[in-house]
């Protein structure tokens, strides 16, 4: 399982690095320099805003679907047409919501519901493809699930540069944040449409709900679903609550607020970035810790693998969290040359920090999601979005972004410090002193060298980056994070 899930990971690994980059970088990074200030900022508030009622989107169904399918892969035939009906009465009801909420509460203007809107079919689609990919890598087919986890980005590679550099009607549709929301739904329908021929390949199942005739003698099944769902969806909402509730409250709380959120969103996108690689190991993680869980309730059978794959997150996260950290000025020069400021590079140096306690709680909580273990996470995710909250309100006002991204981290120290915790009650782990030391070291060492470096020896801010990637892995090899010879 160690092998498979190395192999995998580095077939995921070098298919977003071809990919996702280019669009976060190449696209998203142009639009919001060529937007007018505080259009970006709406955006990436509205888009925050859509994943607070994320729980009616996906209601925990991806998650349970995963498991389940990992471990009774004859189960989907069953669960499939069920599971896409009551996902596509869910979205409808998420998106009246959402939509309810940002004209009667939040008091949105006009122009601002309408890209919510758009906004909201794209999150839909998203869940779709995610809902079914998951049977896809819940069946054990975890390259072709690999090769498809870039496939939205790729095509809106091609619709929303086609938008920016290439528009041939630019009279009827005109560049705007609009119409790049818009680009990016056609990349998106165009996905669902891929991936469902290509699961149709995959397995044989109808679309036809069981109660599509017979509403009485189906609600039972589908009230069963839903009491199975339920959990996820806590924990979905909970988690989705604490990290995309800061740039929702730091739009409100401010009267100049899409500034700076414009602010928070342009440091964000660099965290958001790298969580693609936290991600890619939890959606690769899951059914294969419920897999080894299946019959195995003390944790024995999962322990080399969450050793492997925590060591790896740790020292790449560190890694990545503590370069952008000494590069963040060049780096914001580098992508908002108009625009840059201390105001901005110091935001995303506080907030890239985040990166290593997110991560940590990738590993931790797609663990106890296997196991199920989801009341006990949601606890912490209560007492996290609690803490998250009174931090904002306490620390915009004065700090405003920056207090927005002290709040981020803090939050997500706490919440990753509480999953180790119930992994080691629930599973009985016990870290011995030697590997404690193994990965406070490591991080010792990268941060140490990486200050030296960036501060002491001369050269450009690229070689600098190079150098400290270059640290990254040395200290890899020699703190023995990975042991080839027995990971494979």
């Amino acid at each position: 399982m160690k092998r498979e899930f190395l192999f995998n990971l580095g077939l995921l690994v070098l298919i977003n690095v071809l990919v996702k980059p280019f669009f976060i970088f190449g696209v998203d990074l142009t639009v919001q320099n060529r937007v007018p200030e505080g259009d970006y900022g709406l955006y990436f508030t509205l888009i925050n805003f859509t994943y607070i009622f994320q729980i009616f989107n996906d209601f925990g169904i991806q998650n349970f679907n995963n498991r389940q399918v990992s471990q009774h892969p004859h189960l989907l035939a069953k669960y499939f047409p069920n599971l896409l009906a009551l996902k596509a009465l869910l979205s409808l009801f998420y998106f009246l919501l959402a939509m309810l909420a940002a004209w009667s509460v939040a008091h949105y203007d006009t122009r601002a519901l309408a890209l919510l809107g758009i906004l909201l079919i794209n999150q839909i689609l998203t869940q779709g493809i995610l809902f079914l990919r998951s049977n896809i890598s819940g069946l054990g087919y975890f390259r072709l699930d690999s090769l498809l986890s870039s496939l939205d980005k790729l095509l809106m590679l091609g619709t929303c540069g086609l938008l920016l550099w290439a528009n041939p009607l630019p009279q009827l549709f005109p560049f705007s944040i609009e119409s790049f929301a818009l680009a990016q739904t056609v990349a998106l329908a165009i996905t669902v449409l891929i991936v469902f021929v290509l699961l149709r390949r995959k397995a044989a199942f109808s679309i036809r709900p069981s109660w599509a005739s017979n509403w009485r003698a189906g609600r039972p099944a589908l009230l069963f679903l839903f009491k199975k769902s339920l959990p996820y969806a806590l924990v979905i909402l909970l988690m989705t609550a604490y990290t995309r509730l800061d740039a929702v409250l730091l739009e409100r709380i401010l009267p100049d607020g899409k500034i700076h959120a414009d602010v928070y969103a342009g440091a964000y996108r660099l965290l958001d970035a790298a969580n693609m690689f936290g991600y890619l190991f939890a959606s690769l993680l899951l059914p294969m810790f419920a897999r080894l869980l299946k019959g195995n309730t003390d944790g024995t059978t999962v322990r080399p693998l969450v050793s492997l794959s925590f060591k790896l997150i740790w020292a790449g996260s560190v890694t990545l969290a503590a370069t952008v950290f000494f590069a963040r000025q060049p780096l914001v020069e580098l992508m908002m040359p108009e625009r840059a400021s201390p105001y901005r590079w110091d935001t995303l140096g506080i907030l890239i920090w985040a990166f290593v306690p997110v991560c940590t709680t990738y590993i931790f909580s797609t663990l106890l999601t296997a196991h199920e273990r989801l009341m006990q996470m949601n606890r912490f995710f209560i007492i996290g979005l609690g803490l998250d909250i009174v931090l904002n309100v306490s620390l915009v006002p004065h700090w405003k972004a920056q207090g927005a991204a002290v709040a981020t981290l803090s939050t997500q120290v706490f919440i990753a410090i509480c999953m180790v915790w119930l992994c080691t009650r629930t599973f009985r782990f016990s870290a011995p002193w030697s590997s404690i030391a193994q990965v406070l070291g490591f991080a010792f060492f990268v941060v140490s060298a990486d200050a030296l470096l960036f501060a002491y020896v001369p050269g450009t801010w690229f070689g600098h980056v190079a150098g400290a990637s270059c640290i990254g892995v040395g200290g890899l090899f020699l703190f023995k994070m990975i042991d080839l010879r027995r990971a494979l």
